[in-house]
């Protein structure tokens, strides 16, 4: 028989004492559609970070991030749709759903509009 003892299995954030982040974030290549998409969201969410760094956008936000395209393109003067925003969108972190017209990027593994 072994002497050995059997250890209880341990979490990242357990074993280095961080919980959860709830931050979640994009970076946008720099383009005049996205200069529309920064715009929109420094009126919709004025407490997001929003960072220029040269050839891209980064925009981090606690909880969630969520664009209308019909907003996108009013501000844009034209039509616009998801399939041009993730054109644009280089990278994210967080859970990201897709739906017609709308761009959401969430920290809960089931956003609410999921749930029973």
């Amino acid at each position: 028989m072994s002497n050995t003892k059997t250890q209880e299995p341990t979490t990242a954030s357990a074993t280095s004492g961080k919980s959860a982040r709830n931050k979640v974030g994009i970076s946008l290549m720099v383009t005049s559609d996205t200069e529309a998409i920064v715009e929109v969201t420094r009126k919709k969410y004025p407490d997001a970070k929003i960072d220029f760094r040269d050839c891209f956008y980064k925009i981090e936000r606690d909880d969630m991030l969520d664009w209308n395209m019909e907003e996108v393109g009013e501000q844009i003067g034209r039509p616009y749709d998801t399939d041009l925003f993730l054109v644009n969108m280089s990278s994210y972190y967080g859970r990201i759903i897709i739906s017609d017209g709308r761009v959401q990027i969430s920290s809960e593994i089931l956003p609410s509009r999921f749930r029973d």
